[in-house]
């Protein structure tokens, strides 16, 4: 097996790993460190590999020891991978244009899938990138005199894009479901797997701060997004053929520029881990917001 390099994308969040060989299964000391890389650096970046849907769903269940390491076969009782795909180019393409704010996948579910896996393919260049940011390092760097304020307090996320001031350019996309979800969760939000806590909220998911007044919470979460989303803290990545991107959906906040329906082709595929215990996800359809 090749030996895997690591090189960090951002002081505080992010890696970039090289040597992972196409349609490889890991051994027990790559998945170690890539387990290890994934807690603590919350987002891993592989380029130029060659990976079908089983090999995605395989490293991402890996990063949170649930792939078999080394032997390549699937967790027990898995189900096969069912990507989706993230695409302006093909029919029924999950948010096929616009733009979309920061957000947590699932945000207003109790409990969100843990990994986000995207792989490019079919990049046509420019490429809109994605951008990061991380709840983690944002809650550890919070004012204290924020932190204090924001000490036992609630969010409530919905689904859907929140309408709110200074953010609707007539680019946001709007994802629209006949059934709304929501759930409500601590500002300061403990991660179920690595017990970091997290500024969890969220410009598009976060519909209020429930113990407080209508205007008072968003003048909160407006402060709370200035330093989640400070432009000094947040990750660009420039997407190509090849591209691998995995991060923990909790830890980690994404969101994109404007995507044109007759732009440069970008299709990439989403795979998750693990499935999440729902019964049934509606599939939004989408919209520009008016």
């Amino acid at each position: 097996m090749a030996q895997l390099q690591v090189r960090d994308l951002t002081p505080e969040f992010g890696a970039e790993i090289a040597g992972l060989e196409s349609h490889a299964r890991l051994d027990a000391e790559q998945s170690e460190l890539l387990q290890g890389l994934f807690d603590e650096r919350s987002l891993l970046v592989f380029r130029d590999v060659e990976l079908d849907t089983e090999d995605q769903a395989y490293l991402a269940g890996s990063l949170i020891g649930q792939s078999a390491s080394g032997s390549g076969d699937a967790p027990e009782e898995a189900e096969p991978a069912k990507p989706a795909f993230v695409s302006n180019k093909m029919e029924d393409g999950n948010a096929p244009y616009g733009r979309l704010l920061f957000h947590s996948d699932m945000m207003w579910f109790d409990k969100p899938f843990q990994v986000l896996s995207l792989y490019g393919l079919e990049v046509e260049q420019p490429s809109v990138p994605t951008s990061f940011v991380s709840t983690a390092r944002a809650w550890d760097t919070l004012p204290d005199d924020l932190r204090a304020r924001v000490e036992g307090l609630h969010a409530r996320h919905v689904t859907g894009q929140q309408a709110r001031g200074g953010y609707d350019d007539g680019e946001l996309l709007q994802p629209m479901r006949e059934n709304v979800r929501s759930t409500t969760t601590p500002i300061g939000y403990q991660h179920p797997r690595t017990g970091r806590t997290l500024l969890y909220v969220s410009q598009m998911m976060t519909q209020e701060i429930v113990e407080l007044p209508a205007e008072e919470s968003e003048a909160l979460l407006e402060e709370l997004f200035a330093h989640l989303y400070d432009p000094a803290h947040v990750f660009e990545h420039p997407w190509r053929n090849g591209d691998l991107v995995a991060w923990d959906n909790q830890a980690i906040q994404h969101a994109r520029s404007d995507v044109k329906h007759d732009g440069p082709a970008r299709t990439l595929r989403k795979v998750i881990a693990p499935k999440p215990s729902l019964v049934k996800f509606e599939t939004p359809k989408f919209s520009k917001v008016s």
